[in-house]
């Protein structure tokens, strides 16, 4: 080596760029704490490099960076060694090659594309020494040897990129659910890319509805995902859809009226109705349920089909029909009979409405019967 200038033992940090040439400020805080700029000699200034086209290197992936290395020292070491890291932080990372020690500085996370990194290569026993007892040889030979109490300094130019598609993590890849459940593929999935960290994602599939009901089946949903540089991921999940049958019809009131001539004084349970109706808003059921769930909160058991709920009360038009009333559709709309509860101003709530339980008109699809819930 051709040794020309003098390192003292308080060189400064711009003294030092001059030495090393393009260096970012990153690397020489970094070797600034590793205490590396206290030595004896080093070698003229360059800004040249190893390579000078740029090696292409993933993201975060100093081990290719590390390999630069085997070329320079090719004929002291075996190029089948294994590279093996014994110490790694933001700005460095170090590795073991057979008698030698090699370091990468590098920017972690500092993005993609064309850059310069630092790369160091000492013996063990160099390694070992007192930092002041250390010589810098700063060279842009692609071979060189590196000699006991030297630490020879690269330049080399990479391009970084990311091949490295992202991670699609699932819960559960396979999910068994009842047709009346509410299901969200959404809260069974996260994406994450090396570079992008979270990111968006698609799926394709969906359950299937039928009388406010999914169909019972299985299916297929397939996840996939695209990170900036292109790189493709997708998973899939499968969910089964268990068909649940209606409870058996219990009718539990023993006063209830089915004459011709009914007393047409207001159903006392009525607010208890409504008020019942109201807490389940956003609960995902079908209608059924609903009314059967503010029916039991006014102390009747009862469930069966829409048209079940007849044998609770008498019907009255329109004109009469009052808060807590309930309504039956030969047809809301989907093509099936519906029952809902009325809330008064032309509106109901809804079970199984567009998804869930929802406060929507009353008078949809074929029309609404009205049905007062009577107790003698």
């Amino acid at each position: 080596m051709d040794h020309k200038n003098y390192l003292s033992n308080n060189m400064t940090l711009n003294q030092l760029m001059k030495i090393t040439g393009s260096v970012s400020l990153v690397t020489m805080l970094a070797l600034t704490q590793r205490g590396i700029l206290q030595a004896e000699e080093v070698t003229a200034p360059t800004t040249n490099r190893v390579n000078l086209e740029p090696i292409s290197v993933n993201y975060n992936d100093t081990a290719a960076i590390a390999k630069v290395a085997k070329t320079i020292l090719k004929d002291h070491v075996n190029l089948l060694s294994e590279f093996k890291m014994v110490e790694s932080s933001q700005y460095r990372t170090v590795y073991s090659l057979e008698d030698y020690i090699v370091s990468v500085y590098y920017e972690a996370n500092s993005g993609l594309g064309v850059k310069d990194v630092k790369l160091t290569i000492e013996t063990k026993f160099t390694h070992e020494r007192p930092d002041d007892q250390k010589i810098i040889a700063l060279n842009d030979q692609s071979e060189c040897e590196v000699v006991e109490g030297t630490v020879n300094v690269y330049n080399v130019k990479i391009n970084v990129i990311d091949t490295v598609a992202p991670v699609i993590s699932l819960s559960e890849s396979s999910v068994t659910i009842d047709d009346t459940d509410s299901f969200d593929i959404n809260n069974y999935i996260s994406v994450s890319d090396n570079v992008d960290g979270a990111i968006g994602y698609t799926v394709d599939g969906a359950l299937e509805t039928s009388d406010d009901k999914y169909k019972a089946g299985t299916y297929t949903f397939t996840i996939s995902a695209v990170d900036s540089s292109g790189n493709a991921s997708s998973s899939q999940m499968s969910v089964t859809v268990n068909k649940t049958e209606p409870e058996p019809v219990v009718v539990s009131t023993s006063s209830l009226y089915y004459g011709s001539n009914p007393d047409r004084s207001n159903y006392a349970g009525a607010d208890v109705l409504v008020s019942a109706a109201y807490a389940q808003l956003g609960r995902r059921q079908d209608c059924t349920m609903l009314v059967t769930n503010a029916l039991a909160a006014a102390g009747i058991n009862f469930h069966g089909w829409p048209a079940g709920y007849f044998s609770l009360g008498y019907t009255v038009s329109g004109s009469e029909a009052r808060p807590g009333d309930l309504i039956y559709y030969d047809n809301a709309g989907a093509g099936v009979p519906h029952i809902a509860l009325y809330i008064g101003n032309g509106m109901a709530i809804h079970g199984g409405w567009q998804g869930s339980t929802k406060i929507a008109p009353a008078y949809v699809g074929s029309g609404p019967v009205f049905i007062r819930v009577t107790r003698g």
